[in-house]
């Protein structure tokens, strides 16, 4: 059986390399900026007592007064760009530093939130992107209070 190539530019004069070739030898993967901001997000949105705001969280079609303000609110959040979890993320290479606005669900205490916050956005850059993390700013913004289900049951 005939050995498989990469084709190469016209001009180039880079020996070929087989398609069976280690893949630490073929080159190297650049994840984008954004890639890291939304492993953040989405890790800060996983961790126990942080809640997503904004995008209409929160609201559901029974039309409740509360909901429905909710639903106001989380509009607004979305229009202006104040949805949370958000990240702001700089990244030099593989190192990034990246802060966090999260919002907490009451009664949660923010300096645990944080600490877990911190915690888990630093293991998930670092499983998911590879990247080494030189800093992480957490920012309780605010307490939003638990939903609770007011709709009748049969008993």
């Amino acid at each position: 059986m005939a050995d498989t190539q990469t084709l190469r530019p016209q001009g180039t004069t880079a020996a070929p390399h087989t398609t069976g070739a280690d893949a630490g030898t073929r080159g190297r993967t650049d994840v984008a900026d954004r890639v890291a901001e939304r492993i953040a997000t989405h890790a800060a949105a996983e961790v126990r007592g942080s809640t997503r705001t904004g995008n209409g969280s929160g609201a559901a079609a029974t039309g409740t007064a509360d909901q429905a303000r909710k639903a106001v609110s989380g509009a607004v959040d979305s229009v202006l760009g104040r949805s949370l979890p958000s990240v702001d993320c700089t990244r030099a290479g593989d190192r990034v530093r990246v802060h966090v606005h999260v919002a907490a669900v009451w009664p949660t205490p923010a300096a645990d939130l944080a600490a877990s916050v911190r915690d888990h956005v630093r293991s998930q850059l670092q499983r998911l992107g590879g990247y080494t993390v030189d800093a992480c700013d957490v920012t309780v913004d605010r307490y939003v209070l638990p939903h609770h289900d007011t709709g009748r049951r049969v008993q």
